[in-house]
Order: C-alpha cells, then structure tokens, then sequence
C-alpha cells in the first residue's frame, strides 16, 4: 500500500460517506500503484501532470522517500521533454505555462526545487519575450491558435503570482497591453466586431463545426474572450492599467449581454460563432450546451462574476450569483457532462461551484457540489476509460483522455472537498488556472 488510508479517512477534509470513500481510495491506490510499477514508461508528457497530482497526494503517502523518489524521476523526465522542445508553446494548455504553475506548486511541497523553479520562470519569460515582440504586426491581431491570441491568459495569471519579482511584473504589464491593444473593435465588410474577432488556424478550421472563411468569435474560457475577461480582472486588481482594463471590462461585458440566450429559463452562450453568424447574416443555434467550466455558462458567469466585482459593477455581480444559483439547482442530467474531469466535466464545474459557496456564502450551491464530487470519487479508471470510447464514438473520433485525465479529478475531488471544508479560511482553487 503507497498512501496511508487511515490518516486519509481521519483527516476532516475527506467527508465522503463511507461507500464513496472507500471506492475513491481503492481507485486513487490503485493509479499510483501503476505509477510506480511502470514508472520506467512515463513519458514527459504525462510526467507534468503526475507531479500535479503527487503535489497534492505527498502528505498521504507512507514514505516520503518513496514520493522523493518518483518526484524526482518525474523531474526528470520532465526535464528531458523541456530540453527536446516539447513544451514549445506558452500557453497554459501542454505548454510552458501549466508546466511553471505545477512546478509553483511543488516548490511550495519541496523548497529543493527553487532553482529549477528558477529556470522554468526564465524560460518562460524568454519564450513570451520572443512571441510579444510581433504583437505590432496584422498576423498577431487577427489569426489564431484554437485560443485568443495564442494562449497568454494562462502565463499572464501566472506572472501576476509575482508583484514583487521585477522581471516577472514587467513582463505582466507587456501581456496587459496586448490584451488591451485586442480589446478595441475593429470592422470587418463594414460591420463593428470585437477585437477579439480572429481567423482560425488550418488546423482548427479541421475539427471546428463553424466555417470561417471571414473569422469568427469564440465566447468560451478555455479557448475565446472569457480567459481574458477573467484574467483581466486579477490584473485590474494588482493596479495595472486601471482605466484601460475597465474599458476593456465594459466592453466584454456587452459582448456577452448581447449573446446571452435562454433555454427554459437557464442562461447559455454560443461557443464559437463565425462573422456570419454574428452580424446576423447566417442563423445561430440557440440550444442547451454542457455546463462546464471551459466552454459552458458556469465557467462563463464566473468570470463575469470575478470581473465584475473588480470594478465594483454590482448589477453584473448580482446576474452571474444569481444565474448560477439557477444553474445549480438544475438536475444533473441537464448538465450534460458524463466525465470526472476538469474541462468539461464534472469536477470542473463543482470548482467554479465551490469557489462562488466560498466567496458569496450562497448555500444552494453546496448541494450541487457534493452531488458532483460523489457521483465522480466512485467512477473506476475503467469505467472512465468506458465513458471516454462511447463518448468518442458518438462523436466519430479516437478517444483521447488517459489515465492521467483520471487521476487529475481525483486531485481536484481532494482540493474541493478541502476547500468546501475549510471555507471560513478563505483558501481558493483555480480551476483551468485563469480563476
């Protein structure tokens, strides 16, 4: 046995009934029981995510050599796949910026590894140096990566870790104006579109369901201008470019008023619509959509919610609390998400849900988390692995989440339920790493 199951089940964040409990032991056991039987076959890729995980695990296990141990094979694995680039891009999605936030936080768990953590930030500010010195030219302002301007809301949320770093506030402040630069319309064949308006790359257009010969306008957190929205909210209150990231706000704000539709009194956006679609030329399908953090309402609301109280804007306040609170009284089936995961799943939208109990003290959302998180401690690996096939082949594509997608809700499962428990210290998560 690697963790220690009687300090788990003793220690007050862990209040599951005893059925969940135990299968949500049995299963975590389990994986890192796998780990440290393959740990020969872990790939850089995956090793990032599994140093996320043990950053959480590290007090349950029995010896702490043995976590020392696999820590430091995973770094270097880690340290391999940085040094064969493939962690090119700077974005929180398997690039550099996620890489530098679990790193944060194992430094936190092991100091040893400042230097290291060192490095990480040097490199990052290295790649986002060469990537913003082109943010002058047309190209950077109008194509796009499947994110909003290539993925720099996830490093800037990142940088504004570090107010008293000079080198890491500077490069925040460059970042900032990027976004604002973004934020001003523009127009297109006569029509005013938001900056945000971009031209997806080959690949997107590929996989993407909306042409967009002429562009398109991408609503979701993950991927379109709710990202920014929220980490422009975090940037507002560090006193950076006040004026100009209220204007920004304000503008976001009016996108997403006008785009906001209702399905039996539940509030949804669009995900990503075309030019067309936008001023009014093609129609838009105005249905129920998943509420998950990365593409759903709930992730939106919030970062209508964070925003809003940023700039003191009580009126937005009050919609998003009170539009969750409508969400969160829905019946889970009408969530439309069937994995534990982050992104679109489950534990995603319990952390959105979590983090508003804790900074609105609203208890209707408590049931709603708890339901989220035991319906996700008893799923197995294979019931995971079962849920991803059928998922894929509804959609005609290769399943592509692994065990590592597995274990990062079983993280997430633990970091809910200490917060949820802990709640009148103040302690928060940040779910996809923009919250």
């Amino acid at each position: 046995m690697i963790l220690n199951i009687d300090k788990m089940k003793s220690d007050s964040r862990l209040k599951f009934s005893e059925s969940v409990f135990d299968a949500y032991v049995e299963n975590t056991c389990a994986y890192f029981k796998n780990i440290s039987e393959n740990i020969s076959k872990i790939s850089p890729d995956d090793s990032i995510d599994i140093i996320s995980v043990l950053c959480e695990f590290k007090e349950y296990f029995i010896s702490e050599s043995e976590w020392e141990q696999i820590t430091k094979h995973m770094l270097n694995m880690l340290q391999k796949g940085i040094k064969r680039s493939l962690f090119d891009k700077i974005s929180n999605f398997s690039g550099l910026a996620h890489i530098a936030f679990v790193i944060y936080g194992l430094s936190l768990k092991a100091p040893k590894i400042e230097p290291f953590l060192q490095g990480i930030n040097e490199l990052l500010l290295s790649n986002l140096a060469e990537f913003i010195k082109n943010s002058d030219k047309k190209s950077f302002n109008t194509e796009g990566n499947y994110e909003v301007i290539k993925g720099l809301s996830g490093p800037l949320r990142y940088l504004l870790n570090f107010e008293d770093d000079e080198k890491m506030s500077m490069m925040a402040v460059r970042l900032v104006d990027v976004l604002i630069k973004r934020s001003h319309d523009i127009r297109i064949q006569g029509h005013r579109l938001p900056g945000w308006h971009y031209y997806p790359s080959e690949i997107e257009k590929s996989f993407s369901p909306v042409g967009a010969v002429n562009g398109c306008v991408n609503y979701g957190v993950s991927h379109g201008i709710g990202s920014p929205l929220a980490v422009l909210s975090v940037a507002y209150k560090s006193d950076i470019r006040k004026t100009e990231i209220k204007n920004a706000i304000d503008g976001l704000f009016s996108e997403y008023m006008n785009a906001l539709y209702y399905v039996d009194d539940i509030p949804y956006w669009p995900g990503k619509i075309s030019f067309e679609q936008y001023i009014g030329q093609d129609e838009i399908i105005y249905a129920p959509n998943q509420m998950s953090w990365c593409y759903g309402s709930v992730g939106i609301l919030r970062a209508l919610y964070m925003s809003s109280v940023a700039i003191s804007d009580d009126k937005v306040k009050m919609f998003a609390i009170n539009e969750l609170i409508k969400i969160s009284q829905m019946d889970l089936s009408n969530y439309l998400l069937t994995m534990p995961i982050i992104c679109h799943g489950l534990v995603g939208t319990a952390a959105i849900l979590n983090l508003m109990y804790l900074e609105t003290g609203k208890t209707e959302f408590l049931q709603k988390i708890t339901e989220m998180i035991e319906s996700s401690a008893v799923i197995s690996a294979e019931q995971f692995f079962e849920i991803e096939k059928q998922n894929a082949r509804k959609l005609g594509v290769s399943p592509h989440l692994n065990q590592h997608n597995y274990l990062d809700a079983r993280k997430s499962i633990l970091k809910n339920t200490e917060k949820v428990i802990n709640s009148r210290h103040g302690k928060t998560i940040q779910a996809g790493r923009v919250f």
